[in-house]
């Protein structure tokens, strides 16, 4: 797996660098996020942890993948920016936080299915609709 840098920039205002990048991979499947993260963070000069993987995509037929990375200066700037989902994307499979499982308060039941009354046919004369006499 090679990783190449397309494009790079600077961006002061929020203490990032903006990257796009490449990736081949002859012969194998697209490469984990992970893996691309571990290749790219030398080559901006920061460490694994700061350095966020928003898209990773595939070319169809061909053995390259393209993608958008960024590169932050802190672990604080980090976590201001970036969203929730994407941090947790960067996560390795074990490092993820479970959520516990969710408990309903005693006394409070599941919603029982309600029955419903099958439809009437059209031309068909229901009770009390319409009939006369008798």
């Amino acid at each position: 797996m090679k990783v190449e840098i397309v494009k790079k920039t600077e961006n002061p205002l929020l203490q990032r660098v903006e990257v796009r990048f490449r990736v081949e991979h002859p012969g194998e499947p697209t490469p984990k996020r992970l893996d691309v993260r571990a290749q790219l963070a030398p080559q901006l000069g920061v460490a694994e942890e700061l350095v966020v993987i928003e898209k990773l995509a595939s070319t169809h037929g061909r053995h390259e993948a393209s993608g958008i990375a960024r590169a932050y200066s802190s672990r604080e700037r980090l976590e201001d920016l970036e969203p929730g989902y994407l941090l947790k994307r960067g996560l390795p499979k074990e490092a993820k936080p479970e959520k516990p499982p969710e408990e309903k308060p005693e006394g409070e039941k599941a919603e029982e299915p309600k029955e419903t009354k099958p439809k009437e046919k059209a031309g068909e004369v229901g009770e009390g609709k319409g009939a006369e006499g008798g």
